[in-house]
């Protein structure tokens, strides 16, 4: 055999171990994630860091705002309109600005939902008038929330504007250590009154809004990840694996003939996250659908047990009329964590695909 022909097979030899292998059902155990620090933004040379950002939260409709100059900007993510750090960058606080279509769930379940990322308990719906604060500014009417809650180790502070503007919601919350976030409360006061609506856009009546895909809405959650123990499943064959990426475990893409695509995002978080009516509404408010009521929820879910784990199971259609958007949902309590399991798309492929999805869930154990 000659030293050519011997190369070739042997870097050959992985492809043909790999061609052996079953590629069409995969059992997946996903590890710990952690998430990938945030890079600070270098500003253009000559830059003036006061000078008002300006984002869209859909095409036609922005705010702009201008900075404290103490704030230091960082790269903005996917879920983020902007982004800053409040001190040093290992023990500072974290300015998040991020807007979603439709009002989210409503007050009430997006406070729970911060108060459930600083390890507080939800507050019922007769509580939440003295939990908000009224702001208005710049013709825009904003409700401030001021958290405080983590470990008594480890203290930490949250303040939350909700500003509604042209049919959808805008969130800028800031958090960290209790005391910094203290400190900077004034600054973070000021900075609101700075945010309007860009030239051009108005706060006036909502506009329609043109449908945009659902994202988490707890993409942005910088200090609360689950522990623990992971899930794991089996997914379908024909759906493809793609890296995880932020705070997710795990996600995969389907393509339907028509070219059209949906997509399972699966995430998790500490603790109850609000509860299962908080957690369906926001899902509900990402498909541009109303809340409903505590009275409604079991008509809007179905339970299981699945290989001894509490499954609850959603299907939710909505988005624009000639545009019809699907979510197919689980909720998954485990050690300590809820599991969520989100697969959304165009409403034919989805329907198409449930009983794949349905199948993914029944193989879900814990370790």
């Amino acid at each position: 055999m000659t030293p050519r022909l011997l190369r070739a097979l042997l870097l050959s030899l992985p492809l043909l171990l790999a061609a052996c292998r079953d590629a069409k059902v995969a059992t997946y155990r996903i590890p710990k994630e952690t998430e990938a620090p945030t890079t600070a933004a270098t500003p253009p040379a000559g830059a003036d860091a006061a000078k008002p950002a300006m984002v869209f939260a859909k095409a036609g409709a922005a705010l702009e705002w201008t900075a404290p100059a103490e704030w230091k900007p960082k790269a903005k993510s996917s879920m983020r309109k902007g982004s800053y750090t409040i001190g040093e960058d290992e023990k500072g606080a974290d300015m998040a600005i991020t807007a979603f279509p439709g009002n989210v769930g409503g007050d009430l379940a997006n406070v729970n939902r911060w108060r459930s990322q600083l390890d507080l308990p939800p507050i019922a719906e007769s509580e939440l008038a003295a939990a908000l604060t009224p702001l208005e500014a710049n013709g825009l009417k904003m409700q401030v929330v001021d958290l405080a809650g983590g470990t008594p180790q480890k203290p930490q502070r949250m303040l939350g504007a909700i500003v509604p503007f042209d049919g959808a919601t805008w969130f800028f919350k800031l958090t960290g250590p209790d005391a910094l976030v203290a400190k900077g409360k004034s600054s973070y006061l000021e900075f609101l009154q700075t945010v309007k609506p860009s030239a051009g856009a108005s706060a006036g009546p909502a506009a329609p809004v043109t449908f945009t895909p659902p994202v988490p809405a707890m993409s942005d959650i910088p200090v609360t990840k689950a522990d623990g123990p992971e899930l794991k499943w089996v997914a379908p064959p024909q759906w493809q694996s793609k890296p995880a990426s932020g705070m997710r475990k795990a996600t995969y893409a389907v393509t339907g003939d028509d070219g059209t695509s949906a997509e399972l995002a699966v995430t998790a978080f500490p603790g109850s996250v609000g509860g299962e009516l908080a957690n369906v509404n926001r899902w509900r408010g990402q498909l541009q659908l109303p809340p409903i009521a505590e009275a409604e929820l079991a008509g809007a879910i179905t339970r299981q047990t699945v290989n001894g784990l509490a499954v609850t199971l959603v299907d939710i259609t909505g988005g624009p009329a000639g545009q019809p958007v699907r979510l197919l949902g689980a909720i998954v309590p485990s050690n300590g964590a809820n599991w969520f399991f989100k697969f959304t798309g165009p409403a034919a492929l989805v329907a198409k695909e449930q009983a794949s999805f349905l199948a993914l869930v029944q193989t879900l154990q814990a370790p």
